[in-house]
């Protein structure tokens, strides 16, 4: 190890390092100075040179020429005080009042360009008739006919079956005449519109009337007809349409889907755009085999405030004969203080936020939602809640609080839900001695951290309550309808932080106190134990170091500098045992084990569980890191985590026979850079000498547009206690979870590309999910199609069928597929957008 440094450290091979470089440029100085007297010398000055013509202009000293980093545009300027150009091959006629240009004819003026085969400008009237190959040029915009005629300063005019194009939204077309009212509004009799290449109309739009409005980005026509492969697929008497991607109000495109519970399913979205940070979508939907849904959502943004409220409502349901319906709400609030980069509270303000959100039974996320995601849900949460940083002398404290509610669903009968407590109301209030922010050194390369000793006390009230009837039959959480917890924590650390290591003990303690009320039903017969409270110590002792060095045996292998880290940690925890048998659980959980749990002192998460503990863990994580950008190659870590007792606190009760065992945990993570990646992760056992967490996963994405994804997780669970307390049924000891899942994008030609995904259950021996998707994209159009089979419940397989033609820079049609797409496809990247044009495309 003597090859590494400890960060920001001063270690011999370091040292060394450094003089070798100083005495190497001490020899190498002569050199340098033999090699800058070699230069070319300077220019002379312009006086010295000869004096029949000069070169270059006098810059001085300058003798270098300095090439720009980017073309630059200069400051507009009015109509009146531009200047107008001209040039032709011939010109004849008389100065400012009738001039002839023939011949590669041009007039120029403020950006704007005439171009024809011959010009007749008569400067009085203004006009100018352009005769042959006419064109006119302005920004973006270029139309091109036989004739037209236009007024120069006034920028109006007409032009005979005209082309046109508007590189802004790659829109072209033609038309029996154009009319330009002024240098933003272009009206076109009998005309077309498409994104297509002229050489690759796929598809086109035929108006009667057509009017682009480019200031207002506006589009409005009558008799629209829209045309795919020459067969009418649409037709509108009257219609307007926005030419960018600018909000507007309007129709949107119509979302068609079929899916085996709603049958042909039919979304046409209406959007009102109320004002910039406001607006409303309306979801009119029409199923055949459900009915007509509305539904409806209204987002807002204000400097203290922003959110949004969603509902649908379903008057009469044709399969079960009810009204449906759900809601949500959700917004932030700034009562007092200001507000940060990105809408975060300052220090000192208070603050608040609502999430309110309820479904009318069970069934309604299966049957209604349109992502995989909603289908599964199966809790709605009802939370309201706010908190305020102290100021003045007590600006070290916060306090909050909050209520909430929750609403459990039932899909499935065979796996029935359980119900937490609801939380009325839940109190706090923090003390922290370090809110110092984080900041840089005096020379930027390093975070100056916080240090001295760290006090933090919190205090914490709940009152737990449940109320069935709202739960859809859902189990109690436990055997108790009502109790109130009052929980304190307190601790005192000593950090010592360094860049080249660090170490911090700490001291603290949770003391909790309860008070409950029974549900007589829940203990069968038998009374209640009396409620268990109790106060618990815990010691820990954390360290680390880090040492670095750089990688050259890496650079051939990724062409790059690279630096290998190794970074040795030690944490020990004491605490304590004390039964807490006789102590209720309602919002506490196993931890799980992973790299970040293993170096905690607590195996449960929640406020009613301290677990005891007598156990030290050594881990060793070693990194791969790229020299001048930071970015992180490789991460591979073990760790061994050594009980010199057993636990004896389970989250159900005491565990009867506690045993030491010695977890070693393992995890990997590489970033290659040919775009592979892997993922590694095991939990190994030595006492039951076996695997208990095994997650393996990988990814392989050469360029945009490919990929390959593999994915396993096999966990197995050991034995679970009976609790009467937690209504809590014994469980065996088993392997709960089995899976393997394999899904990717490839392209089969140019044009089409394939994605799909499959899940598989190993234990039920059944596939869980299926997708089969296609995305054609052609020069002005993209097909995407999808087949997607998943199980919701033991009881519901839900089948969709999803497709959408996508006409760029128009309009779409069908129901999108993107969103199911990057759910199950990770890696996965729709069609490219369009680069927008330069200004300099086609520069006039």
């Amino acid at each position: 190890m003597s090859h590494y440094r400890r960060r920001a450290g001063f270690c011999a091979p370091l040292f060394l390092a450094i003089t070798l470089r100083i005495l190497m440029g001490v020899v190498l100085l002569p050199v340098s100075l033999l090699g800058h007297a070699q230069a070319p010398a300077a220019l002379p000055p312009v006086s010295q040179a000869t004096q029949n013509f000069t070169l270059l202009p006098d810059r001085g000293n300058v003798t270098v020429l300095k090439l720009d980093d980017q073309l630059r545009v200069g400051k507009p300027i009015s109509d009146g005080e531009a200047l107008t150009f001209t040039s032709s091959d011939v010109i004849d006629g008389v100065v400012e009042r009738d001039m002839h240009l023939k011949g590669r004819a041009q007039i120029r003026r403020n950006g704007a360009a005439l171009k024809a085969d011959e010009i007749t400008y008569n400067p009085d009237t203004d006009i100018a008739d352009l005769i042959g190959n006419a064109e006119l040029s302005k920004g973006n915009t270029t139309f091109k006919g036989p004739k037209g005629q236009f007024k120069v300063d006034a920028r109006e005019g007409f032009m005979e079956t005209p082309s046109y194009e508007l590189r802004d939204t790659r829109g072209n077309g033609t038309a029996n005449k154009l009319t330009i009212e002024n240098s933003d509004i272009f009206v076109f009799d009998r005309a077309t519109y498409t994104t297509c290449t002229p050489e690759n109309m796929d598809w086109y739009f035929t108006a009667s009337s057509l009017e682009i409005d480019n200031e207002q980005k506006e589009m409005v026509g009558t008799n629209g007809v829209m045309r795919f492969f020459n067969v009418p697929i649409a037709y509108v008497p009257y219609f307007t349409a926005p030419t960018s991607g600018e909000r507007r109000t309007g129709l949107l495109a119509p979302v068609v889907g079929y899916n085996s519970n709603n049958g042909l399913d039919i979304t046409a979205p209406y959007y009102v755009n109320i004002a910039p940070n406001r607006d409303l979508l309306l979801l009119p939907r029409e199923m055949n085999h459900r009915g007509f849904m509305l539904g409806a959502s209204y987002r807002f943004l204000e400097k203290e405030y922003s959110g949004v409220a969603t509902g649908e409502y379903l008057p009469y349901d044709k399969q079960t004969g009810t009204n449906r319906w759900k809601y949500d709400w959700q917004q932030r609030q700034i009562f007092a203080g200001g507000v940060g980069p990105g809408g975060a509270p300052l220090p000192g303000s208070w603050s608040g936020y609502a999430n309110m959100s309820r479904v009318s039974d069970s069934l309604y996320p299966t049957n209604f939602s349109q992502s995989i995601a909603g289908q599964v849900t199966s809790q709605f949460r009802q939370e309201l809640g706010t908190s305020k940083q102290l100021t003045g002398e007590l600006s070290n404290w916060m306090v909050g609080a909050k209520a909430a509610t929750f609403q459990t669903l039932q899909p499935d009968p065979n796996n029935l839900v359980q119900a937490p407590y609801n939380v009325l109301p839940n109190i706090t209030a923090a003390y922290n001695s370090q809110l110092s922010p984080v900041v840089s050194d005096a020379s930027g390369r390093y975070l100056a951290l916080p240090t001295g000793p760290k006090t933090t006390f919190s205090a914490d009230y709940t009152r737990f309550a449940y109320a069935l009837g709202s739960n859809f039959n859902a189990p109690p959480p436990g055997a108790y309808t009502q109790a109130d917890r009052t929980v304190v924590k307190a601790g005192l650390s000593l950090p010592q932080i360094t860049p080249g290591y660090y170490i911090t003990p700490t001291v603290s303690f949770q003391s909790n106190t309860y008070n409950a009320t029974a549900n007589p039903a829940a203990f069968t017969g038998t009374s209640p134990a009396a409620v268990q409270g109790f106060t618990i110590p815990t010691f820990s002792l954390d360290s680390g170091l880090a040492f670095e060095r750089d990688a050259k045996e890496l650079h051939g292998f990724f062409g790059r500098d690279m630096l290998l880290t190794m970074e040795p940690r030690a944490f020990y925890a004491y605490t304590p045992y004390q039964s807490q048998a006789n102590t209720p659980v309602f919002d506490t959980a196993d931890a799980g084990f992973g790299v970040s749990q293993i170096f905690t002192a607590n195996t449960f998460i929640g406020n009613d569980r301290v677990a005891d503990t007598n156990a030290a863990t050594l881990g060793l994580t070693s990194r791969m890191i790229e020299s001048n950008t930071g970015a992180e190659r490789a991460n591979v870590t073990l760790a061994q985590k050594q009980q010199f007792t057993g636990q004896k606190v389970g989250l159900n009760g005491n565990i009867a026979s506690p045993t030491t065992y010695s977890d070693t945990l393992g995890s990997a993570s590489v970033r290659l850079l040919g775009n592979f990646s892997a993922d590694m992760f095991g939990q190994y056992n030595t006492q039951l000498n076996r695997f208990v967490q095994t997650t393996v996963g990988a990814s392989w994405r050469p360029t945009v547009g490919r990929s390959l994804n593999f994915g396993y997780r096999n966990v197995w669970s050991p034995p679970i206690q009976a609790s009467a307390q937690n209504n809590q049924l014994a469980t065996p000891a088993a392997t709960t979870t089995d899976q393997y899942n394999i899904s990717g994008q490839w392209p089969l030609t140019r044009e089409v590309s394939v994605l799909g995904r499959w899940g598989y259950d190993a234990l039920t021996t059944k596939t869980l999910n299926t997708l089969v998707g296609l995305e054609w994209t052609r020069d002005c159009w993209t097909f995407r199609g999808a087949y997607s089979q998943a199980v919701n419940t033991s009881l519901i397989t839900t089948t969709q069928v999803l497709f959408q033609v996508e006409f760029r820079g128009f309009a779409s049609a069908g129901s999108n597929p993107v969103d199911i797409m990057k759910l199950n496809v990770p890696g996965y990247m729709p069609t490219s957008k369009p680069i927008p044009p330069s200004i300099y495309e086609n520069y006039q």
